[in-house]
C-alpha cells in the first residue's frame, strides 16, 4: 500500500513538472507573439507618423480666411461674411483634427511603454501625449468661430465688432507661426530614421507644438471671456 502511494506521489510530481514545463513553454511563446505584435504596431505607427508629417496641411488658408473676415467692411454683404465664417469653421476643424492626429501618433516606446486607451477613444503611450491632447482640445480654433458665427447671426444690423476683428488677427498671426513649424516638420521628415522616431522626432514635435497651442488657447480664452453670451 505504501509502495503504491509512493508511486502515485511520484507520478503526480512528474505530472506537475511536465505541466509546469508546458506552461513555461506556452507562456514564453505567448510573450514572443505579444512582443512581435507590439513591434509590428510600433512600425505601423511610425510609418503613419512619417506619412502624416510629409502630407501635413498648411495652416495658411485658415489664417488668410480669418484675416479676410477681420478686414470686412461694416456694410459688407452679410451673405459674403457668412460664407467666410462658414469656410473658416471648416478649415479650423480640419486643422484641429490634424493636430489631434499628430499628437496621437507621437507614441514613445523608449521606456517600453504600453499602448493604452485614452481621451476620445484614442490610443497613446505617455502622459505627455495625453497632456498635449488636452491642450490641443482646449486650443482648437473652431471654438471662437462658432461664437463669432452665432454673434453675427444674432446681431442687427449685421456687424463684427472691433474686439473680434483684433482677436481674428491675433489668431491668424499665431497660425502663420504654427505653419512655419509644420513646414519645418515636413522639411526634416526626409532625414528621419526609424531609430530616431521615439527618442528624438516625436518628443521634438510635441515640444515645438506646445507654445503654439498655449498661445492659441490664451487668445481664445481672452476672446470668449469678453464675448461669452
Amino acid at each position: 500500500m505504501q509502495k503504491q502511494i509512493k508511486i502515485y506521489a511520484l507520478m503526480l510530481i512528474v505530472l506537475l513538472c511536465v505541466n509546469a514545463a508546458v506552461y513555461r513553454h506556452l507562456d514564453k511563446r505567448s510573450d514572443e507573439r505579444y512582443n512581435n505584435l507590439k513591434s509590428l504596431y510600433q512600425q505601423k505607427n511610425d510609418s503613419a507618423f512619417l506619412y502624416l508629417i510629409l502630407h501635413a496641411s498648411s495652416a495658411i488658408p485658415l489664417a488668410e480666411t480669418l484675416e479676410t473676415i477681420s478686414r470686412t467692411k461694416e456694410n459688407e454683404d452679410p451673405v459674403k461674411v457668412r460664407q467666410l465664417i462658414d469656410m473658416a469653421k471648416i478649415q479650423a476643424e480640419e486643422l484641429d483634427e490634424q493636430l489631434f492626429t499628430f499628437i496621437e501618433f507621437s507614441d514613445d516606446y523608449s521606456n517600453n511603454a504600453e499602448p493604452r486607451l485614452s481621451i476620445n477613444q484614442t490610443v497613446m503611450t505617455t502622459d505627455i501625449q495625453e497632456d498635449m491632447f488636452e491642450l490641443a482640445f482646449m486650443a482648437r480654433t473652431w471654438r471662437p468661430l462658432y461664437s463669432i458665427s452665432y454673434a453675427y447671426w444674432k446681431s442687427n444690423p449685421k456687424m463684427i465688432n472691433a474686439g473680434t476683428r483684433e482677436s481674428l488677427r491675433m489668431l491668424a498671426t499665431e497660425l502663420r507661426a504654427l505653419d512655419k513649424t509644420i513646414s519645418s516638420f515636413k522639411e526634416n521628415a526626409s532625414f528621419i530614421t526609424p531609430s530616431d522616431y521615439a527618442t528624438q522626432t516625436k518628443p521634438w514635435l510635441l515640444e515645438q507644438l506646445r507654445p503654439h497651442l498655449e498661445k492659441l488657447k490664451i487668445i481664445q480664452d481672452d476672446f470668449l471671456e469678453i464675448n461669452s453670451p
